[in-house]
């Protein structure tokens, strides 16, 4: 079990494992076309003036202006799933929206850490790396400590699964943390930043999140309603059939094809509309 004190905040290591998350993903399901990466200077839009309303550290103002995103579709119905049911920030285009007076700061702020009714509870050293509705996954990257905490983590991974178990931070939040954050980093597993994203690859593999087209993901714990009996295992063996999850082998497009054809047939209303399901654009 790795100990705060054996970890260390590196931005480029924070980069590369969002980048290589990124890439994992076009392998699977998405569009690369979805994956946008920052100029060699970084994102223009993103600023210490621009995002100063959120009281966000340089650091984690460098952090933001150096990482790539999926990027934020014209259509709200376009937009592509990292997680199951979960949307990651662009950054890039929240901080254009904020400088143009799109949007406020502070619901931008609201969007990407929600879950805290007092905006003293997240230090200005912890920045959200999704943005969504009450019921959107928060991730909490910390660039002091290093780590990525997952709000309301699901227990099959949180406390039931030996391997990731093993690799969360388990020190005492009370210990190391303020009185007003003590409650939420102690309720909330936390991991540092590569093994994160590890961890979120490997729920792919496991076949426990299943993507259901190149936007869409649903994971195993899904509540789908009734008349879906049989659709997750009939989505886990449609990949399986296509090679997942050997990269080597998967075929990705005939894949997400099986999966939107099993579904047109068996559980229409999960199947992708036209204008949603976009077209994979790998070859």
């Amino acid at each position: 079990m790795p100990q705060l004190d054996e970890i260390t905040y590196s931005r480029d290591v924070c980069v590369a494992a969002i980048r290589d998350y990124y890439q994992f993903l076009t392998k699977l399901y998405l569009n690369p076309s979805d994956v946008i990466s920052p100029p060699p200077e970084g994102w223009p839009s993103i600023t210490a003036s621009t995002l100063e309303e959120l009281d966000k550290t340089e650091e984690v103002i460098s952090l933001l202006r150096h990482l790539p995103y999926i990027s934020e579709p014209p259509s709200y119905r376009s937009k592509s799933q990292a997680i199951p049911y979960c949307y990651f920030a662009d950054w890039q285009e929240l901080a254009g929206q904020i400088r143009d007076g799109g949007t406020e700061a502070e619901g931008v702020r609201i969007m990407t850490e929600m879950f805290l009714p007092d905006e003293d509870m997240v230090p200005p050293h912890v920045v959200g790396l999704t943005f969504g509705g009450r019921d959107n996954t928060i991730f909490l990257l910390d660039t002091e400590l290093g780590v990525v905490y997952w709000v309301q983590c699901p227990a099959d991974i949180g406390r039931h699964d030996e391997f990731w178990y093993e690799r969360q931070v388990h020190d005492d939040a009370e210990d190391h943390a303020p009185e007003n954050e003590a409650a939420w980093r102690g309720d909330s597993p936390a991991w540092p930043v590569a093994d994160f994203f590890e961890l979120l690859k490997d729920q792919y593999r496991k076949l426990r999140f299943l993507p259901l087209s190149s936007r869409t993901v649903i994971d195993v714990w899904s509540r789908l309603g009734p008349g879906t009996e049989g659709l997750i295992p009939m989505v886990r063996d449609i990949y399986r059939e296509h090679a997942w999850p050997d990269l080597e082998g998967y075929r990705k497009r005939e894949c997400l094809e099986a999966v939107q054809a099993g579904l047109r047939e068996r559980y229409p209303r999960h199947a992708d509309r036209p204008e949603e399901g976009g077209e994979d654009e790998s070859e």
